[in-house]
């Protein structure tokens, strides 16, 4: 019952669709017959003026019925719809009783939906952050602002030619024009392509509807691009050499296009509305899968997250050849020094802040780690109740140093150098090609059996035989 009651849903939005585009290409093709009879046959230009006014006015009222309440979206469609009629009603102004600069009614017509477009590209970033978008929707609404705006930069041109404040010529001053004629006769090409590859895909389901809403989409397309060409190129070549007769062939094209695409929707309603219903379905299949997906990359950035930056220390110490331990901070160093010398009479004397009183200079990492260990290693020597984390790795640390290092290979392959470390358990020796494969098996340490979180790349540091350097995590064979 609910996949029906889904799919009756789904079937209605696809004939309200198909209506719209239908009652679109009606219009548009209304106003290329205006234009061109007005052209051929001297029809009253007030005629085309008052078409366009009053399809505006019901673009308007349309916008404010579908919408939900009273939004920027209300206010910036009714800014738009009164300075667009404001414009068109100036120019029988200008013409019929005395002329007027109009030029800043297209100027602030050109801001307004330069503005709408950086709002709505807003709100959909935003809607995208907060996981609550329709991305077919918001970049139907982007494109339709993107046209605005370019239309708006068009009737800039027109009015600027009409107060003669550019030189250009007429077919100069339709640049925009072309622009989108040029733009649509791509897109044409690529849709042609993709319906002669749909037409050679016998393995296509309901390539029926497939095919038929294909030619439908090829049909408009083809439509908007003839008739847009013939009557704005008539129109240039009028106002520029008086060459009228391209007008005749638009008017005749309008009429034989717009009987054509009132047949082929009579006649393939019902495919076209599956056709409709098909996009949406695969439309919304492709959504819930990018939705998927964003959110399986969100819980692997949780479980990432989960290995705190903290957690992961910056050097390993290498206590032996399948042992390592966290290399202890200077902070954590003096706190445990000191904890162990507040106990000790001896050395209650003895604190850290005055020696770092006494630092002039400021010491490069190494020196300080050298200075460290010898600090430790004197207080080794003078008192045998300190007893700190890795004195066992000091000894061979200050002996080595100078001397050449010797790699320490694979503990499975015996072939590559061992550069990869276990956690929490601290046991390594393993080179990354066999750790991934040891771990793929199972997630238990190979020495002590204990789970594996996650397991640390780690290289020699130079002149520190013991110690090593985190250069990457690695957590359910994935480098991070």
């Amino acid at each position: 019952m609910q996949q029906s009651a889904d799919l009756d849903v789904q079937r209605m939005k696809a004939k309200q669709d198909l209506q719209s585009i239908f009652l679109l290409v009606s219009l548009f093709m209304g106003f290329c017959f205006l234009f061109n009879s007005n052209i051929c046959f001297g029809w009253d230009y007030k005629i085309i003026i008052v078409y366009a006014c009053t399809t505006q006015f019901a673009f308007l009222i349309s916008r404010l019925l579908s919408s939900k309440g009273i939004n920027s979206y209300c206010c910036f469609a009714i800014m738009e719809s009164a300075l667009l009629i404001t414009y068109l009603l100036g120019i029988v102004y200008n013409k019929e009783v005395s002329p007027i600069n109009i030029n800043f009614i297209s100027y602030t017509l050109l801001i307004l939906q330069f503005v709408i477009l950086a709002i709505t590209v807003l709100i959909s970033r935003q809607s995208v952050e907060s996981e609550r978008h329709d991305q077919s929707k918001q970049i139907q609404e982007i494109l339709v602002s993107a046209i605005k705006s370019i239309g708006s930069l068009q009737i800039v041109f027109l009015s600027l030619k009409w107060s003669n404040q550019i030189n250009w010529c007429w077919m100069q001053t339709l640049v925009i024009i072309w622009f989108s004629i040029g733009t649509l006769t791509l897109i044409e090409v690529c849709l042609f392509i993709d319906f002669v590859i749909k037409c050679c895909n016998n393995q296509l389901e309901n390539k029926k509807q497939i095919i038929y809403g294909s030619i439908w989409v090829n049909i408009v397309f083809i439509g908007f691009i003839s008739t847009s060409l013939l009557t704005f190129l008539g129109l240039g070549l009028l106002l520029d050499y008086q060459i009228s007769s391209i007008n005749l062939g638009g008017f005749i094209l309008t009429i034989i296009y717009y009987l054509l695409e009132i047949c082929f929707y009579i006649k393939n309603r019902e495919e076209l509305i599956s056709f409709l219903s098909i996009s949406e379905n695969s439309s919304q299949a492709q959504n819930y899968e990018q939705n998927n997906e964003q959110t399986n990359i969100k819980d692997r950035i949780k479980q990432i997250h989960k290995l705190s930056v903290n957690k992961i220390p910056q050097f390993m110490i290498r206590l032996s050849a399948t042992y390592f331990k966290k290399k202890v901070e200077n902070n954590e160093i003096k706190q445990q020094i000191g904890s162990v010398l507040s106990q000790d009479k001896k050395f209650r004397s003895i604190s850290f802040s005055e020696i770092k009183k006494n630092q002039d200079i400021k010491k490069q990492p190494s020196q300080d780690y050298d200075e460290e260990l010898t600090k430790r290693f004197d207080h080794l020597l003078s008192s045998p109740r300190l007893k700190l984390e890795v004195s066992e790795s000091m000894g061979p640390e200050l002996s080595s140093r100078g001397q050449p290092k010797q790699p320490q290979l694979c503990l499975i392959c015996y072939e590559k150098e061992s550069n990869m470390i276990n956690q929490p358990c601290g046991h390594g020796g393993f080179c990354q090609e066999c750790s991934q494969q040891l771990l793929s098996k199972s997630n238990l340490c190979l020495l002590c059996r204990k789970p594996v979180t996650h397991t640390l790349i780690v290289q020699g540091v130079e002149n520190r035989e013991s110690l090593v350097e985190v250069i990457g995590v690695l957590q359910d064979a994935q480098k991070q």
